[in-house]
């Protein structure tokens, strides 16, 4: 479904993305996970179409997004649910849901679209009215994912989503992701929560300094030496 192949994003004389090539199939979970830095936010900007890469490929179901502007990718089907959530904090929980659905494809859907997503966060149909501002954490996390859900995405892009969440929140916020699997979305996750990201996903990919330097399969990568060292910070047989 998405290809990346020698993708490279320069910011001035820095080289953010040094060449990364990956692949996300469709009806699955990919995680891309990398130390602070390694280039995470800079891929995720580059398929969504905010930042313009200096070279490589991007390719969506055969066809290159090169050139496209960020509201043509999310037409093709593509929506990013950025770092940090970026609600709309004075307007209600149903003017941020409504504002991201008029990026549907067909408008005559936009209510279907609306009821399907509500359905899958009760929590905020029976909050419609309320200001995004008197959300917790969790809450606005939840509604940044119903706008991403709401514009009926092929691809979901999914920049670290439990960051600053309480446990129970993160782990509401996990439970509801691998859900979207079985319901048609395909997901590229950045997540900081190594284990939880690689407990959900079918493939992860590891990002050190712009490049690819470790890919397979999740269950795979958790039993990894080097990765359990670098990013769980404890031995292989304590996993074990």
């Amino acid at each position: 479904m998405l290809e990346l192949r020698d993708l490279r994003v320069d910011y001035g004389r820095i080289r953010a993305l040094q060449g990364v090539s990956l692949e996300v199939r469709e009806g699955e979970i990919v995680a891309l996970i990398g130390a602070n830095g390694a280039g995470k936010s800079s891929t995720m900007n580059a398929v969504s179409g905010i930042v313009r890469p200096s070279g490589g490929a991007i390719r969506f179901e055969g066809e290159s997004l090169a050139g496209l502007s960020a509201h043509a990718v999310v037409r093709r089907g593509i929506v990013q649910v950025p770092e940090g959530r970026l609600i709309f904090a004075g307007l209600t929980i149903e003017e941020n849901l409504r504002l991201a659905a008029a990026a549907c494809h067909d408008r005559r859907n936009e209510a279907a679209a609306l009821d399907r997503v509500l359905a899958l966060f009760p929590m905020l149909a029976d909050r419609l009215k309320d200001r995004g501002s008197g959300l917790s954490g969790g809450q606005a996390q939840m509604l940044a994912l119903a706008r991403g859900l709401v514009a009926a995405p092929r691809l979901l892009l999914l920049d670290e989503p439990s960051l600053g969440l309480a446990p129970v929140a993160a782990i509401e916020v996990f439970d509801l992701i691998s859900k979207l699997r079985g319901g048609g979305v395909t997901v590229l996750l950045v997540e900081q929560n190594v284990r939880r990201a690689l407990a959900i996903a079918d493939r992860g990919y590891v990002l050190e300094s712009g490049r690819i330097t470790l890919e397979g399969e999740a269950k795979e990568l958790l039993g990894h030496e080097r990765l359990v060292r670098s990013y769980l910070g404890i031995h292989k047989r304590e996993v074990a």
